[in-house]
């Protein structure tokens, strides 16, 4: 009979999730985990094979934490904007769990579009593009594309302190990246507004 463990899964998993928010996947281990949990490593691997299967759960929770600020931020009139907003805000508040989930290697050579390849929640953003804004699939591929290496660039420099900007600042600059990308197709008290929006 197996020995009965000390810590459930979910106990394990939130601990490690809290280590992992504060010092990075890179202080995840057995050793630092059951230090977390002031125990040995045995309950750890009573309740898990290996320690990836921990930080597997780890990223699941970390993508589940990431989609609850895009949806808050689909919310937002426009939702692009909030999407926008949100991921940066993702940045700030959750740095290490940013640089787990967006900053980490991938193939270069698999990669043919920035964020909407790799992430999760991109087809929820994907679908406001084209039914909220009237664009063609080409054209919200294109413009999801270029705002989110944008979006990227604000959320690097926001997070690693380089720029201190406003949500003021940031909400303008967002709005003035998406003017100069869709060469003003739609009109801006339309964008900030988020009526529906009109071609000019």
């Amino acid at each position: 009979m197996p020995p009965k463990a000390k810590f459930t899964r979910e106990e394990i998993v939130e601990a490690a999730f809290s280590l992992v928010r504060e010092e990075g996947m890179n202080a995840l281990s057995a050793r630092s985990l059951a230090k977390r949990l002031g125990t040995s490593t045995a309950p750890i691997f009573t309740a898990f094979k290996t320690i990836d299967e921990v930080q597997t759960e780890v990223i699941r929770a970390a993508k589940a934490l990431y989609k609850d600020y895009i949806t808050e931020g689909l919310r937002y009139d426009p939702p692009f904007k909030g999407y926008g907003l949100q991921f940066i805000r993702f940045a700030e508040e959750e740095p290490q769990l940013f640089q787990l989930l967006y900053m980490s290697e991938v193939d270069m050579a698999d990669l043919h579009h920035f964020l909407p390849d790799t992430d999760e929640n991109a087809p929820l953003v994907f679908d406001v593009l084209i039914h909220q804004y009237g664009l063609p699939e080409d054209e919200a591929g294109k413009l999801y594309n270029q705002m989110s290496i944008y979006v990227y660039g604000l959320a690097i420099l926001s997070m690693r302190k380089v720029c201190c900007f406003t949500p003021e600042e940031i909400s303008e600059m967002l709005t003035d990246a998406f003017n100069a990308f869709t060469k003003n197709k739609f009109t801006t008290e339309n964008l900030m507004g988020g009526e529906t929006y009109v071609k000019n």
